[in-house]
């Protein structure tokens, strides 16, 4: 399976790391993608790759040059998935491997070959409807909400779908992009950890998380009721 590796330029430390928890997954053949480091943009290279009044908009706070970086980062991945006519690819950022993936996701493979916009998410912190089986153990979950970008798999039609100009949402905003015509799945229980503890943690973006602003919830008032409703029932895979 074709698998782009988000890494940061100056992230020797990851790449080595990352070399290593390749060597557990032979079957992938695997491209590091230089991360886009917001910090280190101007403020007219952030406006001409990115609409930062549109990202205010939608999420009611300021966007932070981590946050453009990661965005850009994955859009990089789309772009390079739909120049190489590849029919699906597995993105990574920085993991931590604790099961074996292969058969679930020789599973995958064989469903992403169609013209359907489509992601399936291999990691956790997902809000879930209907689930079918998938393979072995595994299901397969319909997602009604997510966030972490560190492992999914994406094919053509929906990599050309989320490509754009100057994007305005943060990489892992998948509500907006099932909204944008993805068919959004998740792995359950889900297959990959993002590396966070331990001497090398995530470096994609560092920037510690933040509460969302009392408009910004006021304005997703149904989507969050809904949330809460699945959670409830027992339809959250937590990370």
């Amino acid at each position: 399976m074709r698998t782009y590796i988000i890494n940061l330029k100056r992230s020797v430390d990851r790449r080595i790391y990352m070399e290593g928890q390749c060597r557990k997954l032979p079957f992938l053949n695997v491209e590091y993608i230089n991360a886009v480091d917001g910090r280190n943009m101007s403020p007219d290279e952030r406006t001409a790759a990115f609409d930062e009044k549109e990202f205010e908009k939608r999420y009611s706070v300021k966007v932070r040059p981590g946050e453009i970086g990661c965005t850009l980062s994955h859009q990089k991945c789309y772009k390079k998935i739909v120049e190489e006519r590849l029919p699906y690819a597995l993105i990574l950022e920085d993991i931590s491997l604790s099961v074996d993936i292969k058969a679930a996701l020789e599973k995958i493979g064989e469903m992403m070959q169609t013209d359907i916009p489509t992601v399936v998410l291999l990691s956790g912190w997902y809000w879930y409807g209907n689930i079918t089986h998938l393979e072995g153990e595994y299901k397969l979950a319909n997602v009604y909400d997510a966030f972490l970008t560190h492992s999914y798999v994406i094919n053509l039609a929906a990599a050309k779908l989320l490509i754009e100009t100057r994007p305005y949402i943060t990489a892992d905003d998948w509500y907006y992009i099932r909204h944008k015509g993805v068919k959004l799945q998740a792995v359950l229980p889900h297959l990959i950890n993002q590396l966070w503890d331990g001497d090398l943690t995530t470096t994609v973006n560092v920037e510690p998380g933040r509460n969302k602003s009392l408009k910004w919830k006021l304005l997703n008032l149904p989507r969050l009721s809904t949330m809460k409703f699945l959670k409830f029932i027992g339809h959250f895979e937590e990370a």
